[in-house]
């Protein structure tokens, strides 16, 4: 009784890899890929070290000077009236805002950046945009008068 004619799968193989070993197109689509994957880590590495160099993100990821004082702008002369008025004015208008086209634009944009960072890129996404892990140890305020009673 003959049997199937068709090479078996082990052939086949040893027959596609022949092929592709002296592919002018292999080799040419190998070395253009190994060219990207160079250019890409050396274009990463580069705009790594321009933005972490940059005086925006050296400002953004500073530590906060603990003696900052905080001034409530509503309290001012100068600042406080304006405020006020702008309060006024939002007031009057969230009721307009809450009927509006542009809420229920504004909502199905937040459910689609909601479900999108709920994928891989957007979770890395979210995960690159987190502030840092506060340092151990800063929790507790530090008495300058307990210092100095040790000179």
């Amino acid at each position: 009784m003959p049997t199937n004619s068709s090479p078996n799968a082990s052939d086949a193989r040893s027959t596609i890899e022949r092929i592709l070993d002296g592919s002018r197109v292999v080799d040419a689509v190998q070395r253009v890929s190994t060219t990207a994957k160079r250019w890409l880590n050396a274009t990463t590495e580069r705009l790594t070290r321009v933005v972490q160099g940059s005086f925006l993100y050296r400002w953004l990821t500073a530590e906060p000077d603990p003696e900052v004082i905080v001034i409530d702008l509503r309290e001012t002369y100068t600042v406080g009236p304006f405020i006020a008025i702008l309060d006024r004015i939002v007031e009057t208008l969230v009721p307009y805002y809450q009927q509006s086209l542009l809420k229920r634009g504004v909502d199905g944009l937040a459910a689609l950046a909601a479900r999108a960072a709920d994928t891989r890129p957007g979770r890395l996404l979210v995960a690159l945009f987190e502030p840092p892990e506060p340092p151990e140890g800063r929790d507790e305020p530090r008495d300058d008068r307990h210092d100095r009673d040790d000179e």
